[in-house]
C-alpha cells in the first residue's frame, strides 16, 4: 500500500496540471506559485510520459479534431478515446449545470458503466434513462460514461481501461464545460484537449455481465497507477474508486480488505459473503434500483487523499442550503472584468433550519475556494456549514471569487447580505483555502476594520500584492485582525516560511500589524539556525489538535504569539502530514480560535476567555482532540 503522504502530493500534482490549463497569466495566485519552471517542466514531462505531448515536430501545437456531442435519447452523447478504448459520454438533458448559477464541476460525480458488450449512442442513452442513472447524473450536474471493451466482451486484455478514463477527468471551474465535456488549454503549448467533466473524488462504477466480472476482478480494491518521466523518475497515482455496483457476479477471487462501498445485485451467496467481509460498506439486492441504492449507500461517499469521507446531506443535518446571486459594482482593481460596470456574484448560503436569520443578529463566516475549485466544493470539504449549524452562524461560500471577485466587491457583497439577513456586524469572519487563502489576506490588507477574525489557509502572496497580482494602493498598516493561518506540512507549494521568502515577509508583516511582542527576525538562508524549522521561531504558547475522525494520521500544532496587550491574536498552525489539501479539521480548529473575537464599532477587538488560554507549566497543551 502507498503512503497517504504520497497520495496527497499526487492529488495536488493532478490539481496543478488542471490549473496549468488556464492559459491566463494575469489571474494566478495559487496558480502562480506552482507554475515555476520546474513545475511546468514536470507537467510537460508528465504529458509526454502519458503519450499526450501536444508538440509537433515543428514545435507548434498541431490542430486537434475535437469530438462533438450528438443527440441521443433525451440527452447528448460524445464519443471519445480513453487510451485504446472507445467511450461514450452521455449527458442528460435538464442538467443542473444549466439550471444553477454556481459551477458544479468540482463536485460532479463520475458514473462509469461496464456493460456485457459494446454500446452505441442510442443503447447508451436508453440504458442511462431506463436505469435512472440519467436522472441521478442530471441532478448532480454530471454525465454517464459507457466503456466499450476491445473485443466482444471484457477480458484481461482490457486492463487499464478505467485508469484511462481517470486521466481524462477534469473538474476545474476555470475550464470550459459543455455536455459533460471539458476543453482544456495546455499552459505551455496552448494546445486544446478534451476531458470529462467531474471530480475524481466521486468515481462510481456499474457493471453487468462480463463488465461486472471485470469490475469485480480489477477495481474492488486499491488501484495505484504510475507514470515514468523522461528522466526516469516514476510517480504513483491513487485511482481507487469511491464505490461500485455489480450485477450477477457468480464468483470472485483475490479481494483484499478495502474501504469501498459496494452494492451487489443478484450475485451469488459466496460473492456476497466475500464482499461483505472485505468491503468498507455492503448492500445486497435482488433487483437493481440505482436511484435508491445511490441514496442509500453509493452516493454518500467521496474519496479525498485516499480516504473515504461521507458526503454531507444538508437537509438531513437540518441545514438550509440556498444558492443566491448578487450584482456588485466592478471595482477598478478587478483585473478579470475590466471595462464592466457591474457583474454577478453567486454564492451558496448555509444556516441551521432553526436559526433566526431575520432578527437574530447572527455571526457571518465567508469562505473562499481554491483556484479551479467551486463554492459547493469548499463548503463540502471544509464543513463550514456544519460548524455554523453547531455554533449559530451563517456560512456564505463565494463561487468563482477567483478570478472574478475583488476585496472591494466582497465588502459590497457583505453589505447586500446584511440587507437580507440579520448579521451581527461585530462578528464577521472569513476563511479560504489556497487561492481563497490569498483572498483572505486581501481582506486583511484592504478592509481589516470589517472583520473580527480571518483564517487564511495554505497560501499567501507577498504583502502588498493582491489575488489579481495587483499592487495594493493603500495597504493596512495599523488595524490588527485576529488571524489563524494554516499550512500543510508536506505540501510542495509555498505555504510556509521555510519554503519561500514571501511567507517570511507575510509573517513579519502580520506580526507588525498585530503588535506581536516576540521579534520576527528570520533569514531565509539561515534556516539551520531557526529555533522552529517551519516558522523560524516558536510561539509563546502552543497546543495540538488531532483528527480522530478522518485524517487520523494528521496532528495540527498551533503556535500562539502574544501581542503587546498580553492577548493572543495571532496563531500559526502546521497541519501534520497534510499536502495542499482542504481538511475539515482545520476549519473546526480555526473557529475554535476565531470565535473568541468580536470587533466593537470603534474598531477595538473584544476577546473572550477560551479553553486553550494555556496555564500549563511549559506553556503547552498536548491535545485538543477533534472528533465532531
Amino acid at each position: 500500500m502507498m503512503k497517504k503522504q504520497m497520495i496527497k502530493v499526487l492529488a495536488l500534482l493532478t490539481a496543478v496540471a488542471t490549473i496549468s490549463s488556464l492559459g491566463v497569466t494575469s489571474v494566478f495566485a495559487e496558480e502562480a506559485d506552482p507554475l515555476t519552471e520546474e513545475t511546468v517542466a514536470a507537467e510537460s514531462s508528465a504529458d509526454a510520459a502519458k503519450g499526450e505531448s501536444a508538440e509537433g515536430e515543428s514545435g507548434e501545437s498541431p490542430a486537434v479534431e475535437m469530438a462533438e456531442a450528438v443527440p441521443a435519447g433525451a440527452g447528448m452523447v460524445t464519443e471519445l478515446k480513453a487510451g485504446t478504448h472507445s467511450i461514450l459520454v452521455y449527458y442528460p438533458a435538464d442538467n443542473a449545470n444549466e439550471n444553477l448559477p454556481v459551477v458544479l464541476s468540482c463536485t460532479a460525480p463520475l458514473f462509469v458503466v461496464f456493460g456485457d458488450g459494446a454500446f452505441d449512442g442510442e443503447s447508451a442513452a436508453a440504458y442511462a434513462e431506463n436505469t435512472g442513472l440519467a436522472s441521478i447524473a442530471a441532478s448532480e450536474g454530471s454525465s454517464v460514461v459507457f466503456m466499450n471493451p476491445l473485443g466482444e466482451t471484457w477480458t484481461d486484455e482490457d486492463e487499464g481501461a478505467f485508469e484511462a478514463v481517470v486521466d481524462l477527468m477534469d473538474g476545474s471551474s476555470t475550464d470550459a464545460h459543455a455536455n459533460g465535456i471539458s476543453e482544456k488549454v495546455n499552459f505551455m503549448t496552448k494546445a486544446v484537449s478534451q476531458g470529462i467533466t467531474g471530480t475524481t473524488e466521486r468515481m462510481y462504477l456499474y457493471g453487468e455481465g462480463s463488465g461486472a466480472q471485470f469490475v469485480a476482478d480489477h477495481y474492488i480494491g486499491s488501484l495505484i497507477s504510475s507514470v515514468t518521466y523522461p528522466d526516469g523518475f516514476t510517480m504513483e497515482f491513487d485511482n481507487t474508486i469511491t464505490g461500485c455496483t455489480i450485477s450477477g457476479v457468480e464468483s470472485i477471487e483475490g479481494i483484499e480488505p478495502n474501504d469501498i462501498p459496494v452494492v451487489a445485485i443478484g450475485c451469488s451467496e459466496a460473492v456476497n459473503k466475500v464482499l461483505e467481509e472485505n468491503c468498507g460498506a455492503f448492500l445486497a439486492e435482488d433487483i437493481a434500483d440505482y436511484a435508491a441504492e445511490y441514496d442509500a449507500l453509493i452516493g454518500n461517499h467521496r474519496r479525498q487523499a485516499g480516504v473515504i469521507i461521507p458526503v454531507l446531506d444538508y437537509e438531513a443535518e437540518g441545514i438550509i442550503q440556498k444558492i443566491e446571486t448578487f450584482t456588485v459594482q466592478t471595482s477598478p482593481d478587478n483585473a478579470t472584468l475590466p471595462g464592466t460596470e457591474t457583474h454577478d456574484v453567486s454564492v451558496v448560503t448555509y444556516y441551521a433550519q432553526d436559526l433566526d436569520v431575520a432578527e437574530g443578529n447572527v455571526p457571518l463566516v465567508l469562505c473562499f475556494h481554491g483556484g479551479g475549485n467551486t463554492a459547493l466544493f469548499e463548503a463540502m470539504a471544509t464543513e463550514w456549514p456544519l460548524i455554523g449549524k453547531e455554533n449559530g452562524f451563517i456560512t456564505v461560500s463565494v463561487d468563482l471569487h477567483h478570478p472574478n471577485v475583488s476585496a472591494t466587491e466582497t465588502i459590497e457583497l457583505i453589505g447586500q447580505l446584511e440587507e437580507e439577513y440579520s448579521i451581527d456586524p461585530s462578528r464577521i469572519y472569513a476563511s479560504g483555502f489556497s487561492m481563497g487563502g490569498v483572498k483572505s489576506w486581501d481582506l486583511y490588507e484592504q478592509y481589516p476594520e470589517v472583520f473580527a477574525g480571518l483564517a487564511p489557509m495554505d497560501a499567501s502572496e507577498k504583502p502588498g500584492t493582491d489575488s489579481f497580482g495587483n499592487q495594493v494602493a493603500e495597504i493596512n498598516n495599523t488595524v490588527a485582525v485576529p488571524v489563524f493561518y494554516v499550512a500543510g506540512e508536506t505540501t510542495p507549494l509555498p505555504e510556509m516560511p521555510c519554503q519561500d521568502q514571501k511567507l517570511i515577509d507575510r509573517i513579519a508583516y502580520l506580526f507588525g500589524i498585530n503588535k506581536v511582542v516576540k521579534p520576527y527576525e528570520v533569514a531565509f538562508d539561515a534556516q539551520d539556525t531557526w529555533e522552529n524549522p517551519v516558522w523560524g521561531i516558536n510561539g509563546d504558547m502552543n497546543y495540538q489538535v488531532t483528527d480522530q475522525k478522518t485524517f487520523t494520521d494528521s496532528t495540527m500544532t498551533v503556535e500562539l504569539f502574544q501581542s503587546e496587550d498580553g492577548k493572543y491574536y495571532t496563531a500559526l498552525a502546521l497541519s501534520g502530514n497534510q499536502s495542499h489539501e482542504v481538511y475539515a479539521r482545520n476549519s473546526w480548529a480555526a473557529w475554535d480560535f476565531l470565535s473568541q473575537f468580536s470587533r466593537n464599532e470603534d474598531g477595538s477587538i473584544v476577546i473572550e476567555d477560551v479553553s486553550y488560554a494555556l496555564t500549563s507549566d511549559d506553556g503547552s497543551v498536548t491535545d485538543n482532540s477533534y472528533n465532531r
